[in-house]
C-alpha cells in the first residue's frame, strides 16, 4: 500500500473570531515527479475539528482540482482513488480568493511500468524488484529501437499479478513503435480488461482501432476513457480524429481538436487537413502557423511547403 501521510491540527485556538468569508474559488495541484493519469484521484475536502466531509473535486489529468463557495478556515484535504481509498493527507488554510492547495506526491521508486505516467494501482500495488528489473531491460531495448525484443521481455512478467497489466500496457506500445497496430490491439483489450478505472488503457486501445480503421470501435473506448477522465488531452485528439474520419459531429470534432492541441500540438495539423477539404485555405492556414513554432524541425519543412502551396492557391 502507498506510504500515507497525516497531518492533524490538534485544536482551535480559543477567542479567535469567527471568519465567515466565502471564498467563490480555491485552486489545488496534485505534484508529482510523473505524469498523472487523470480523474480516478479524488481530493475531499473535511472540516478539521468535526471531520465532517464538506466537498469533493476530481484531479484532473494535469493534476489540478479546484473547489466552489468555500468559507474562509483550517480543512483537511485528503486525496483518494475514487473507490475512496486513502492515499495522502495534510493540513491547509484557505483566507483568499485563489488561494492554492498542494499536494505533493513522493518520487515513485520507478517508472518501469509506463515511462511518464503514475496511476493509483501503481500506487498501491508496486512492482516486485524481478519484475522491475524487467521493464528496465524492455525500456532499454525499446529506446534502442529493438520494440521487439521489448515485447518478448515483457511477456515474461506476465505470470506477475502486479505486473501483467502493465506488461499489457507496453506490449501494445512495443507493437505500435514496431508499426504492428493489428498486433497491439489484443493487448491493449487485456490491459483495459485487468485494469478498467485506467483510462489510459482506453485511450491506448482507442489509438491502435484508430491505426487500424476501426472508427467506430475506436470512438467507443475514447468515451469510456473520457468518464474517467473528462479533461484527457490523448483521449480528446483521439475522439477529434476519429469523429472528422467518420464524417460525423464535425463542430464536436474541432472542438476536442483544439482542446488537445494545448498539449498535442500536432492536433493543429488534424484541423488544417480538415479545413483545407473543406475548401477554407485561410483556416488550414491559421492552424498551421500556430503549430510552426512547436512543430519538430523535420515537420516545419513540411509545413512550410504545405503553406506555401496554400498561399499559391
Amino acid at each position: 500500500m502507498f506510504r500515507r501521510f497525516f497531518f492533524f491540527i490538534s485544536m482551535a485556538i480559543p477567542g479567535m473570531a469567527q471568519d465567515t468569508r466565502i471564498l467563490s474559488y480555491v485552486k489545488g495541484t496534485v505534484v508529482s515527479g510523473e505524469q498523472l493519469s487523470g480523474n480516478h484521484l479524488v481530493v475531499e475536502l473535511i472540516e478539521s475539528l468535526s471531520e465532517k466531509r464538506l466537498a469533493r473535486a476530481y484531479v484532473g489529468a494535469d493534476g489540478s482540482f479546484e473547489f466552489r463557495d468555500v468559507a474562509a478556515g483550517v480543512y483537511s484535504v485528503e486525496l483518494e482513488a475514487s473507490s475512496g481509498e486513502p492515499i495522502q493527507r495534510q493540513t491547509v488554510t484557505l483566507r483568499f480568493n485563489g488561494d492554492q492547495i498542494e499536494i505533493r506526491l513522493p518520487a515513485p521508486e520507478s517508472n518501469a511500468a509506463r515511462s511518464g505516467t503514475v496511476s493509483v494501482r501503481e500506487l498501491q500495488h508496486p512492482l516486485s524488484p524481478k519484475s522491475r528489473k524487467k521493464f528496465d531491460a524492455a525500456e532499454k531495448a525499446s529506446a534502442g529501437g529493438d520494440h521487439l525484443k521489448a515485447v518478448e521481455i515483457l511477456r515474461g512478467t506476465l505470470s506477475d499479478a502486479s505486473a501483467a497489466p502493465y506488461a499489457r500496457l507496453n506490449i501494445g506500445v512495443a507493437y505500435i513503435k514496431a508499426g504492428q497496430a493489428a498486433a497491439a490491439i489484443p493487448e491493449f483489450e487485456e490491459a483495459a480488461r485487468l485494469m478498467p478505472e485506467e483510462a489510459v488503457a482506453h485511450i491506448d486501445l482507442a489509438y491502435a482501432l484508430l491505426l487500424t480503421k476501426r472508427y467506430e470501435f475506436a470512438e467507443t473506448e475514447c468515451e469510456r476513457a473520457l468518464q474517467l477522465d473528462r479533461n484527457n488531452y490523448k483521449a480528446r485528439w483521439v475522439r477529434g480524429t476519429v469523429l472528422l474520419q467518420r464524417g460525423s459531429r464535425d463542430e464536436e470534432a474541432v472542438e476536442d481538436l483544439r482542446f488537445a492541441s494545448r498539449e498535442i500540438p500536432k492536433a493543429k495539423v488534424v484541423l488544417a487537413e480538415y479545413y483545407e477539404r473543406r475548401g477554407q485555405k485561410d483556416a488550414a492556414a491559421r492552424e498551421l502557423r500556430e503549430f510552426l513554432p512547436r512543430a519538430s524541425s523535420e515537420d516545419r519543412v513540411t509545413v512550410e511547403k504545405w503553406l506555401s502551396k496554400l498561399m499559391a492557391k
